[in-house]
């Protein structure tokens, strides 16, 4: 989510100006977009930008407001990428396919959005580019929203696409799991799933600023709230909504609380100075302690799931190169 503090986007100055510069770009298009839709529903600029109203407006409101910015995103995508829909079992997916795309390997993206935010057109961009760097083809998934359907929907949706990439003849060790935040919990609850239901597991997850704790009580949900108050301020509102009154320990909600144990390889990369650090070292931790393969990459000075803004920082462009070496050594594909 964009950084609206002005002091906020100061004290990230500090530490990464470059970042600091695209969080305050950020900001300003939300203004764009809550100004928009203000406009759109007759309701002042302030109220909109201050995400003041009935619930149901503000939750319109915020899903606008990351259409918006994921659309402004995917224009940095090269024009050659092309998106084939696809039924995935009764679950809506696109193939990602980029020019150079091999047969090696395949990308199962499960994006972010708090549970309530997100679609396929505008969940493209970091699937692109890592899909992109590896040459692997992506299968893009469009799982259940909350609050319309709250846990454990996405679980059920994520699984469902699963074996469906499974029933066309995809060995499950071409294939690698990758989401970002909520995407990214969702994808180690698809991999408890997958192990409770005895299904091949993949080569391989992904994990970029994974949200795994959905009893939000990670202490740099605080300590770093200075950089990222929005996100700060509303997990604890996207986890009720999801959850809908379940227990917010549920493994297949909350995957830091569930057993670990027999998980394909994992790389997680979190920013330092983001409100989800210290759930995502814990998950790490705790996987490795069950024997798991894992690498934890802490990036210093950085946000959450800052690899989003590809190639417009230098960061971010390294975080993908280190993905590109994870899924080729997952995958076993020579360079």
């Amino acid at each position: 989510m964009a950084v609206k503090n002005k002091e906020s986007i100061m004290e990230v100055a500090k530490i990464n100006p470059k970042l600091a510069e695209l969080l305050e770009e950020d900001a300003k298009l939300s203004e764009m977009a809550a100004a928009q839709f203000a406009k759109m529903k007759g309701i002042s600029v302030e109220d909109a930008i201050n995400r003041r109203g009935d619930w149901g407006i503000i939750l319109e409101l915020t899903r606008f407001i990351s259409d918006y910015l994921a659309k402004e995103n995917n224009k940095r995508l090269p024009k050659d990428i092309k998106f084939e829909r696809v039924d995935a079992g009764g679950i809506p997916a696109e193939w990602i396919l980029n020019p150079n795309a091999t047969d090696e390997g395949i990308l199962f993206h499960l994006f972010g959005g708090g549970y309530i935010m997100g679609s396929l057109e505008t969940r493209r961009t970091n699937p692109s580019m890592i899909a992109r760097a590896a040459n692997i083809r992506c299968l893009n998934v469009q799982y259940r929203l909350a609050p319309e359907y709250p846990f454990p929907a996405a679980v059920e949706d994520s699984i469902q696409a699963y074996r469906w990439l499974l029933s066309t003849g995809i060995n499950s060790k071409k294939i690698i799991i990758e989401g970002e935040s909520a995407g990214g919990g969702l994808s180690v609850a698809t991999l408890l799933k997958i192990k409770e239901l005895s299904l091949p597991m993949p080569a391989g997850a992904i994990l970029l600023s994974p949200w795994v704790d959905l009893t939000c009580k990670g202490k740099s949900i605080k300590t770093n709230a200075k950089y990222e108050p929005e996100l700060a301020s509303s997990v604890r509102a996207l986890a009720s909504l999801y959850l809908n009154g379940a227990n917010r320990k549920n493994p297949l909600a909350s995957p830091l609380h569930g057993d670990l144990s027999g998980l394909p390889p994992l790389l997680i990369q979190v920013g330092e100075i983001e409100v989800l650090r210290d759930e995502c070292v814990a998950l790490a931790e705790k996987a490795r302690d069950a024997g798991v393969d894992v690498t934890l990459e802490v990036w210093k000075g950085m946000t959450h799931v800052f690899q989003s803004f590809g190639d417009a920082l230098p960061e971010s462009k390294k975080a993908i190169e280190s993905i590109k070496e994870f899924i080729h050594r997952v995958l076993n594909i020579k360079k």
